[in-house]
């Protein structure tokens, strides 16, 4: 069993209030406090949004007024100029009670009328009393270790912590429902894992199959209050992109899952939806475009965001549209371009096994520091099945500047082709939008994969070959 006591100590190190039906009246009382601007803010997904700026009403006095009730979660009091903050809570049935805290260390809140703050803070309080004597459980296993002792006795010790733990932890959760500290401290119970059997890799496996299926038996993903925490971005986005295997295929499925999960949350389902579809549509990563299209096919165009207008709706179909037929593992068409004499050249006359494209421009920066890199590796493979292509995008009256740039920049190992007059359609077609722009084909024409730098250039291909000969071997 895991010590658990410590992650709880480090996550709860922040201050609390609660929240109402049909209005709120949330006063300060800060003393030592000369500013006269007090910041109201709160958590929403990763972001920390400002809620209201107060004024004092004599110094160190503030109110937090509104005759519509406050969305249940965790706040923010921040003070001016140095940003000192203090978090409280806000819940649906009381939003009406007093604050009192000290500038020089604001650390000290103190509520009056707030159950929720009090029931949060008895909690810390309970945590704080069980971090001495889990030290000292934790150096005393620490010397026996280092005498070769036996350690049995003190990991019972430590193993009964945590039990207490998680008793305190489930009698606060049965006894006080619908309290944001409730929901706060029930996302973030670690249950026991249970005994497995097996090989040491196999045990190390079921126990991770056993952690990830269960990651969030204790979150209240559709509880809306659970989207202004300081906690539930954290456990989505590393059940996302640390838990979930980061390939296309396998994060696309983890956020269909997320997003089904939140769905009942219209504002915890928007706000994951927006964060994946600019997270992906933007992302540098390889491969990610592929997740952006599938938001986009399977959520916006079907409807399923009905917050965003028909125009937002069309552009991020329009990004898909164009990134839809460069994604990895498509297919490529077999456009036709031109060598420096006008002769015609297609991707289907490559004989090799493996094709790389560059699309450049003799006034690219970016390309002018990838071009060593470039020709190193075109030099070390071209004997090794694979074709370079190096494709200038210049055309019209800039056309003749490629030729010229191709023997300045010591280019001539490649075979360099271009389009004067944009017959093939490539930048549309390869959605070279910037260059350097790199793809790597197999034999069909298959996009094997693309937007890599010049640099991990050899070391990809490598791999690529490396995987190819493993794959053959295994067909005998």
């Amino acid at each position: 069993m895991k010590n658990i006591l410590f992650t709880l100590l480090g996550f709860f190190s922040f201050m609390a209030l609660s929240q109402s039906q049909s209005g709120y009246e949330i006063d300060f009382d800060i003393k030592n406090y000369d500013n006269d601007t007090l910041i109201i803010g709160y958590y929403y997904g990763n972001r920390n949004l400002v809620q209201d700026t107060l004024f004092a009403t004599k110094k160190g006095k503030f109110s937090l007024k509104g005759e519509e009730a406050l969305k249940s979660g965790v706040y923010l009091a921040l003070l001016r100029p140095d940003n000192k903050f203090a978090q409280f809570m806000v819940n649906d049935q009381d939003q009406k009670f007093k604050v009192q805290a000290d500038a020089d260390n604001f650390g000290l809140v103190k509520f009056k009328g707030s159950k929720d703050n009090d029931l949060f803070y008895g909690y810390l309080d309970y945590l704080s009393s069980q971090r001495p004597k889990a030290n000292s459980i934790r150096e005393k296993k620490k010397l026996l270790l280092e005498e070769g002792k036996d350690i049995s006795e003190i990991v019972k010790q430590l193993d009964q912590m945590d039990l207490d733990v998680l008793d305190y932890q489930n009698k606060l959760i049965k006894e006080n429902p619908n309290t944001v500290t409730s929901l706060l401290v029930k996302g973030n119970i670690t249950q026991p894992t249970p005994s497995f059997t097996g090989t040491e890799e196999e045990i190390k496996q079921q126990e991770f199959d056993y952690y990830k299926a269960h990651y969030f038996d204790y979150v209240e993903l559709d509880n809306p209050t659970s989207l202004r925490t300081p906690f539930l971005h954290t456990r989505i986005d590393n059940y996302v992109r640390k838990l979930t295997p980061q390939i296309p295929d396998s994060v696309i499925v983890a956020i269909d899952y997320i997003l089904d999960r939140v769905k009942a949350s219209e504002d915890t389902y928007r706000f994951y939806l927006g964060n994946y579809t600019n997270e992906t549509g933007n992302s540098k990563v390889v491969g990610e475009d592929a997740i952006f299209v599938h938001l986009v096919d399977n959520y916006y165009s079907k409807g399923l965001a009905p917050w965003a207008s028909e125009e937002n709706v069309k552009k991020l179909e329009d990004s898909a549209n164009r990134l839809r037929p460069v994604l990895i593992g498509k297919t490529v068409p077999d456009i036709t371009l031109y060598k420096e004499d006008g002769s015609p050249y297609k991707l289907s006359d490559v004989p090799t096994d493996y094709t790389v494209i560059m699309f450049w421009a003799p006034d690219c920066g970016h390309c002018k520091k990838a071009m060593p890199d470039a020709i190193a590796f075109n030099e070390k493979f071209k004997d090794q099945n694979v074709t370079f292509l190096a494709v200038c995008t210049k055309q019209g009256d800039k056309y003749q500047g490629c030729w010229d740039a191709i023997k300045e920049k010591n280019m001539e190992g490649f075979l360099n082709l271009g389009d004067q007059y944009g017959k093939s359609r490539f930048k549309r077609k390869f959605n070279v939008r910037s260059t350097p722009k790199m793809f790597i084909l197999d034999k069909n024409r298959e996009i094997l994969i693309k937007n890599i730098g010049a640099k991990q250039l050899e070391s990809v291909m490598n791999l690529i070959i490396e995987n190819a000969e493993k794959e053959l071997d295994s067909k005998g």
